[in-house]
């Protein structure tokens, strides 16, 4: 029996739902709404995509349909297409988890490692995720998305990894390190690869990434890298204690000369200082002596008594 209305009926948790009934008859009407976009087929075949809004069906008003009109008006049967309703917001409910086998070959070991983080993500092309994801099924829910992304999360994971060790620049020991740069490589990774089914990847973290279990093979090793870099810091404090205080010493040392040296550049020995006092005084005399004579207002005897008694002082 042919519908008038065809609407979304999905739940919150379905990213793609198909309506159940896909005979229609002109005049019926298709609404859609405004975090939705709704996907005609025919035979399997897209024939139109709507946006948020009411759409009549009816001659001319919908590029593709009109077809499928004239075919059911001649048949006199109702119209039969096919009304997906995808999903356009971005969703932040994929939780991931991974555990894989690292070998490590720095230390020739081989460990689980765990790893789990979340993504981010948008349906880009409705068309082609209905074609190459949903296939037959009737709708497809978040979880099921999840199943589908998690293999290829696995394996960019897993490349990224074993790469980077046989590099040797990563080894289990410093797999938490690496969360930032590893998140941003395998973000751009899974764009290309989700792409391709018309998913967008809006973001991608990994959170944590870690050795599980009690191999005590890795505990020994790792017990051992602690109590080395233990002593590594220890030793290099007490390295740069010992650097200050020798600096400190020789500087106060170095200080100690310098006001030496500047005092004794501008404090002659009081002998000195005295002796050049009376050179100074003395001279100053007999020149002022040797003016007065000069002037004539003492004898030349007068003059030679005088001199004579301050040459004396010497």
């Amino acid at each position: 029996m042919a519908i008038r209305t065809v609407e979304s009926k999905s739940s919150n948790n379905y990213l793609i739902w198909k309506h159940p009934n896909r005979e229609l008859e002109v005049g019926s009407q298709i609404i859609v709404n405004e975090s939705e976009e709704a996907l005609l087929f025919e035979n399997g075949q897209l024939i139109h995509i709507l946006e948020a809004g009411r759409h009549l069906i009816e001659s001319g008003n919908i590029p593709g349909i009109e077809g499928i009109i004239r075919r059911s008006i001649g048949n006199n049967s109702p119209l039969k297409v096919d009304v997906w309703f995808a999903s356009k917001v971005v969703s932040t409910d994929y939780k991931w988890g991974v555990q894989l086998q690292v070998k490590d070959n720095t230390h020739q070991l081989i460990v689980p490692v765990g790893a789990y983080g979340s993504i981010l993500l948008r349906i880009k092309d409705p068309a082609s995720f209905v074609l190459q994801v949903v296939g037959k099924k009737k709708q497809l829910s978040k979880d099921e998305l999840k199943d589908f992304l998690i293999p290829s999360i696995e394996r960019g994971l897993k490349e990224y990894i074993a790469e980077n060790i046989k590099a040797g620049s990563l080894d289990v020991f410093s797999i938490e390190t690496v969360l930032s740069k590893a998140s941003n490589i395998l973000k751009d990774s899974l764009k290309i690869t989700f792409e391709k089914f018309g998913l967008n990847v809006i973001d991608f973290f990994i959170q944590g990434m870690e050795v599980i279990g009690n191999n005590p093979e890795y505990l020994q090793i790792k017990e051992s890298l602690a109590d080395a870099a233990s002593l590594k810091i220890r030793a290099k404090a007490a390295s740069e204690a010992e650097g200050y205080y020798k600096k400190e010493s020789n500087l106060e040392s170095f200080n100690q000369k310098i006001e030496k040296k500047i005092s004794n550049s501008i404090k002659p020995k009081s002998n000195n200082l005295e002796k050049d006092i009376k050179t100074t005084d003395l001279k100053s005399k007999l020149q002022y002596l040797r003016e007065l004579l000069d002037s004539g207002l003492i004898t030349k005897e007068e003059y030679d008594k005088k001199r004579l008694s301050l040459l004396d002082q010497i």
